[in-house]
């Protein structure tokens, strides 16, 4: 399991590298999803019959496979929470894959270069009273994707990624299929960089912030993007404004 836990942190620090990323390997926090340890040495996360739950601040590698479950962030102290995921694949029947509380000042998943990734989540999904979780990806906070690497998202309901807050997209590929939409962040979508494949049943790329004059935007200065739509490829409630990158969009109503 050590030797497991060494050359997965050997090989994705130095993809990290090669990122440019200032991360260094003392500060990285490696989480084995195929088994092993039951919580950090730190305490920083632990291993619950639901899945791995994170709750401090930190850079996070992680490898592996999780067959039913979820990452919960959920921290209760101020710093920035980083998922790096290097090979990962986790199935949630009934949820979010990967599900982000509330993080001061934000959260970012970053997907390891040359590594293949995938989440998703079952047709039958379960909300307690109040809470809609309703991505395979999905964050109260801030939430920043980028990277060099792929993440495949399937999702069995609703939509692909959701943050609540800022959606931003620096870099990395995504291939996302999901019946409702495909990308959602309520007060804004931002996309400098990446390639994104989007096949939805409802709205490709979305915002929707209907209170707050300033936000409900998209904003697309890069990246390759593609969708395929059953309504609206880009959908948004003030403005939409594209500066670069380059798009194929089909929207079959």
């Amino acid at each position: 399991m050590r030797k497991t836990l060494a050359r997965g942190l050997a090989a994705g620090m130095a993809a990290l590298w090669m990122m440019g990323s200032a991360a260094c390997a003392a500060d990285m926090i490696p989480i084995d999803l195929n088994g092993g340890a039951e919580t950090a040495p730190s305490g920083a996360w632990k291993a619950t019959e639901s899945g791995i739950v994170i709750s401090a601040p930190g850079e996070y590698l992680i490898s592996g496979k999780l067959e039913q479950g979820q990452i919960l962030v959920d921290c209760q102290e101020a710093g920035k929470v980083t998922l790096y995921l290097n090979g990962a694949e986790v199935h949630n029947e009934t949820g979010p894959a990967i599900r982000i509380g509330e993080c001061d000042p934000r959260a970012a998943i970053s997907l390891v270069d040359g590594t293949e990734n995938r989440l998703s989540n079952g047709a039958q999904l379960a909300f307690e009273e109040g809470d809609e979780p309703d991505g395979v990806i999905y964050s109260k906070s801030d939430l920043t994707l980028d990277g060099s690497g792929r993440l495949e998202i399937r999702a069995g309901a609703m939509n692909g990624i959701v943050s609540k807050d800022d959606l931003k997209i620096v870099g990395g590929e995504y291939v996302i299929d999901a019946p409702r939409h495909g990308i959602k962040g309520k007060d804004c979508v931002e996309i400098s960089g990446g390639k994104i494949q989007i096949r939805a049943g409802k709205d490709g790329i979305k915002s929707t912030n209907q209170n707050d004059p300033a936000r409900g935007y998209l904003d697309i200065s890069g990246g390759e993007i593609e969708i395929f739509s059953g309504d609206e490829a880009l959908s948004y409630i003030t403005y939409c404004n594209i500066t670069g990158g380059t798009m194929h969009l089909v929207v079959s109503k």
